[in-house]
């Protein structure tokens, strides 16, 4: 938006409210020139520890205060004298000649979500009382989708999708599309199926092997079904999966949490009562084909029965699909959380990641040999869960194929296909979301205001994308809507079909409008740039991880934190303008789980739960975006809500406190080792240069170089400056 706005422009934005310095600023006026140049990155990280994080335990300590202020973290010197942080942050205090530390921030919200609305959109909630105000297009849009807004680029993104609307009527034409069906949720897999597949027979091991009904632990029919069985903590280690004293012997013991437990297996309904369903996956409550039974339980299919009973004795692939989560049975716990997994002649070949309730489920999909004799299907507690938790294998079936295809292998066994690393290219930058969250949403009492496109709209909602892999924080996530960019058995062929349908109902459509058709356009847009998304190598490859060294895989750490944080890297080097990393697990559910809400045990909870993966994931995108030249034009925020109580309350824990707290920022063009502001003497409030999340997000525009008092209008018209705050001097 052109900064120059006529006189009547200037009268109606004094009348919203705008400053004078702020309207000089518009006008072109003396008050823009003090901020200075600016403008030196291209885009932006920021890393939102969702909860609240401790400033007095991370960046902000006071060793010489009462101990029931000062707490048990000691302060360590950092790579710059003088500078000092927690001693939890090791590999953060050998980056601190690249870190700007903010410790003078603060503003008036207690609760969570209205200080994370305020941070995430720079803009003061309308109450700050604690009930909850759910998402609206009326709310601010979050810091992604504004920067999206304000960087958008009509004339390059046109010019981009129409050339790639020529290339796909090409593609079309002569149906030469090739596309890979990875078969699971996560991007970048090995495809398992390397040409076509042709289903012969198929059967449901719940309704047609098993047989519906509820079957006891100790359970075998004497052919297909080997042993329905338990697992107990005692004997974890060497379960023996069958009946057979020579059959196969399982290590559930790296899976298994609690002990064994009662009741029955149930097939096609449930042994504890109510419909099997999975409510991760948006099933309604009704009757449904699978198995369910609480933790920790298997069964055991015998292989070669079913080939003789089913497949009248053929010899060939075997495909086993199927879906596994939390099941909706009556009383299951919010707070539930289940890991499940396949297990071939006693050796697992495919485990979930743990699995809260409301999660989507895990997908099953793996081919097994002739050679393979004993099928186990293992139900588990999750490793965090305190409950013995009900889980539902929903839709298992068993397909004899014809086909080249990857026979599963032991997990031990599997070494992860390495691709040549590549640097994406920001020729795909148009296809991209304009602002992505990883790796799903937050929500404290429902679903996060501010972390959308708010009155800006559905085209700049962030794109919410899981990085595939990682050690998932412990607790609830809502569910995320991430692209799934394999097609999900989907053939290539079918896709194609479906596209030129696509095609041929827009142009229908379009005659019909006429004129209107401009009114249109964002929508076939929107679904464009999904489907160059599942389409587009270029476009697929900017969210495989694989393409990065496996060196730079491990430095950034195993849990999601990390690679979502290399994700994020990967992605602005794609030309996405902002990334949003949830370094938390994604619902506080009353403070419980993985998150920086240290009510209580704040002190093991920090230094064993969430400040390692940040340290490490922190530290290796400021080494790896230094090493790679990027620093200087990729800002990284560390960003929370609010600080914790300087008082140590009677659980070991730090209450709400927005009164004053700290952030960080680096790379950018920031001057990096460096500390703006000082909270006084036990952290309660700044002792000097105090600042708002207004001016955090002033800050963050200005480093991106764009002008932190331009105009946007909301839903009614109403004309606003991005933000009302000053960047701070620390470029």
């Amino acid at each position: 938006m052109d900064a120059q706005i006529s006189r009547r422009r200037f009268l109606s934005l004094s009348a919203v409210g705008l400053t004078a310095p702020q309207l000089l600023a518009l006008r072109g006026g003396t008050a823009s020139a003090a901020v200075g140049s600016g403008g030196r990155a291209r885009s932006c990280i920021v890393l939102f520890c969702w909860g609240g994080v401790s400033h007095l335990d991370t960046f902000d300590l006071k060793p010489d205060a009462e101990s029931g202020i000062r707490g048990e973290f000691r302060p360590i010197e950092t790579a710059v004298p003088g500078i000092r942080i927690s001693e939890h942050l090791p590999l953060l205090a050998r980056q601190a000649r690249h870190l700007a530390i903010v410790r003078s921030v603060h503003h008036e919200a207690s609760d969570h979500r209205k200080a994370a609305y305020w941070n995430l959109t720079g803009h003061r909630p309308e109450t700050l009382g604690p009930d909850p105000v759910l998402p609206s297009r009326r709310d601010w849009p979050s810091i992604g989708a504004q920067v999206a807004w304000a960087r958008r680029d009509p004339a390059r993104e046109n010019a981009y999708f129409r050339r790639r609307a020529s290339e796909r009527s090409r593609e079309v034409a002569d149906e030469s599309i090739e596309l890979q069906s990875t078969g699971t949720a996560s991007p970048g897999r090995t495809p398992l199926e390397r040409g076509p597949v042709r289903v012969l027979r198929e059967v449901s091991l719940s309704t047609d092997v098993l047989g519906r009904g509820r079957f006891p632990i100790g359970h075998t029919n004497g052919s297909t079904v080997a042993l329905i069985g338990r697992v107990a903590v005692s004997s974890a280690s060497s379960t023996a999966l069958t009946r057979n004293p020579d059959g196969p012997v399982a290590d559930f013991s790296r899976y298994v949490a609690g002990d064994s437990t009662a009741g029955d297996w149930g097939s096609d309904t449930h042994g504890r009562g109510g419909n099997l369903y999975l409510p991760g996956a948006g099933e309604p409550d009704a009757p449904h084909a699978g198995f369910g039974a609480h933790a920790n339980k298997f069964i055991t299919f015998d292989l070669a029965a079913i080939r003789a009973r089913h497949f009248d004795g053929a010899s060939g692939p075997l495909r086993l699909t199927g879906r596994v989560g939390v099941n909706g049975a009556p009383g299951v716990p919010p707070s539930a959380a289940i890991q499940a997994g396949v297990w071939v002649d006693g050796e697992p070949v495919d485990v979930s990641d743990e699995i809260p309730r409301d999660a989507r489920p895990h997908e099953l999909r793996l081919y097994l040999g002739d050679a393979h004799r004993t099928l186990t299907l293992a139900m588990l507690n999750g490793p965090h869960s305190t409950h013995y938790d009900d889980i539902a294998f929903r839709d298992v079936r068993l397909a004899l194929v014809d086909g080249d295809v990857a026979i599963a292998q032991p997990l031990e066994d599997r070494v992860e296909e390495e691709l040549e690393p590549s640097r994406v290219s920001e020729e795909v930058a148009p296809a991209l979301p304009r602002s992505v969250s990883i790796p799903y949403p937050i929500a404290d009492r429902g679903l996060q205001n501010g972390q959308d496109g708010g009155f800006l709209g559905p085209r700049f909602d962030p794109a919410l994308v899981h990085p595939g892999r990682g050690i998932p924080y412990r607790g609830v996530s809502p569910l995320s809507g991430h692209f799934d960019l394999g097609l999900k058995g989907v053939s290539s062929g079918r896709f194609a079909a479906r596209r030129r349908l696509l095609g041929l109902l827009d142009d229908a459509r379009e005659a019909e409008l006429g004129a209107a058709v401009d009114a249109r356009r964002p929508f076939v847009r929107s679904r464009e740039q999904a489907l160059d998304m599942l389409t587009s190598p270029a476009v697929q490859e900017a969210f495989d991880l694989r393409r990065e060294p496996r060196r730079l895989r491990e430095a950034y750490g195993p849990h999601i934190c990390g690679q979502g944080a290399l994700l994020a890297r990967r992605l602005t080097e794609a030309g996405v303008p902002l990334v949003t990393v949830f370094c938390s697990v994604g619902d506080l559910n009353g403070a419980q789980g993985d998150n920086w809400d240290t009510h209580g045990n704040n002190f093991a909870r920090l230094k064993n739960d969430m400040l390692p993966p940040l340290d490490r994931a922190g530290a290796a995108l400021l080494a790896d975006l230094h090493d790679r030249g990027r620093l200087d034009e990729t800002l990284v925020v560390f960003l929370t809500e609010f600080g914790r109580t300087p008082k140590i309350n009677g659980g070991g824990g730090r209450d709400h406190f927005p009164n004053c707290y700290s952030v960080a920022f680096a790379g950018g063009g920031v001057r990096g080792g460096q500390v703006y502001g000082r909270s006084d003497a036990t952290g309660s409030a700044p002792a000097d240069a105090p600042c708002t999340p207004e001016d955090i997000h002033a800050t963050i525009f200005h480093a991106l170089g764009i002008d932190p008092h331009t105009v946007v209008t909301d839903l009614e018209g109403r004309p606003f400056p991005l933000t009302d705050g000053s960047p701070l001097p620390i470029l």
